[in-house]
């Protein structure tokens, strides 16, 4: 029977909880956070489709984690309180592996600290930005021959909190991290989530090979996702919330192909992450050592952007 561990019960912790309890295999779950609302949230969404083969504990502290070695951990926390939580875990368990929800942290310095502590305690850790895992995504990156301009324009969905899954996703196509980036940030205001802030504009960025991303995004009207990815031979363009991915080779006469396609929840990835995790040791999301080169690039443009308006050395951007 595999020992999981998920620490943070709120809305995403709780949606983790349901795809574990839907895998195949025989597991004992144990979910902490101290707030009594999050536990009882996750409890009632972990009732909708328990299974037999599962063994749930609901507790308020990690000294009530009742075994000294977790197979596969889950922080879905806050970026705040992560650091904290991955410290406290590795204190009371020995884990094998893990899955770290983002923003990872909200300061540069954290980064550096959670890398040695995994390194320290040998964790096999990724990051769960989520494209990567779909067929649609995937497919992309296998036609894309050449340099190509990842573009994206969103509404409604928070620059801070969500724009780190797209600069994820043009580090997957473009096969490096390594990107340069340069914003234009604006009308930074309050998350929806209690101590967070968000931000308005637009991010741009080139890696080594002469790709491009841009990223547009304001907060106006209802949610949209659109994408154009260019490349010498082809056009793809995807809306993401009607699930349609159009695409058109340059010179052909029979213009726009279309697709349909759709993104999965969260409830039903966490468990196919966890099962690939136990047969092969390895899974589809984005390794810790990559993401941190990534998120600290992106981290440092809304560092930037707080530090022109304060007197104060700026190190923390609570963004999650």
């Amino acid at each position: 029977m595999f020992q999981i561990a998920v620490i943070g019960a709120g809305q995403l912790g709780s949606r983790h909880l349901q795809g574990l309890a839907k895998a195949n295999f025989d597991a004992e779950i144990w979910v902490v956070d101290p707030s009594v609302d999050s536990l009882k949230t996750a409890q009632s969404r972990y009732n909708e489709v328990q299974t037999e083969s599962k063994i749930v504990h609901f507790v308020s502290a990690f000294s009530e984690i009742r075994t000294s070695a977790i197979d596969f951990a889950i922080i879905a926390t806050g970026s705040i309180y992560r650091l904290q939580a991955l410290q406290s875990l590795t204190d009371q368990c020995v884990v094998k592996y893990l899955l770290l929800e983002k923003i990872l942290f909200p300061s540069l310095e954290q980064y550096e600290i959670a890398a040695e502590l995994l390194k320290r305690k040998n964790i096999k850790t990724w990051v769960n930005c989520p494209m990567r895992m779909n067929d649609l995504f995937k497919s992309i990156k296998n036609i894309l021959t050449g340099r190509f301009t990842l573009s994206i324009s969103a509404n409604s969905v928070g620059l801070a909190c969500n724009g780190i899954h797209y600069l994820d996703y043009f580090a997957y196509l473009a096969g490096s991290p390594n990107i340069e980036l340069s914003a234009q940030l604006g009308n930074m205001h309050p998350s929806k989530r209690p101590g967070y802030v968000e931000f308005e504009g637009a991010i741009h960025g080139k890696d080594e090979k002469g790709n491009l991303f841009s990223l547009f995004s304001i907060n106006n009207g209802p949610m949209a996702i659109n994408y154009l990815i260019q490349t010498e031979d082809r056009q793809i363009m995807i809306d993401e919330m009607a699930g349609e991915c159009w695409v058109k080779l340059n010179g052909d006469s029979e213009g726009w192909k279309r697709d349909r396609f759709r993104v999965c929840f969260q409830s039903e990835m966490t468990g196919i992450i966890a099962e690939t995790l136990f047969s092969s040791g390895v899974c589809e999301l984005t390794p810790y050592a990559e993401a941190m080169k990534i998120h600290v690039q992106f981290l440092e443009q809304f560092l930037q952007y707080m530090q022109k308006s304060s007197l104060e050395k700026i190190t923390l951007c609570p963004i999650t």
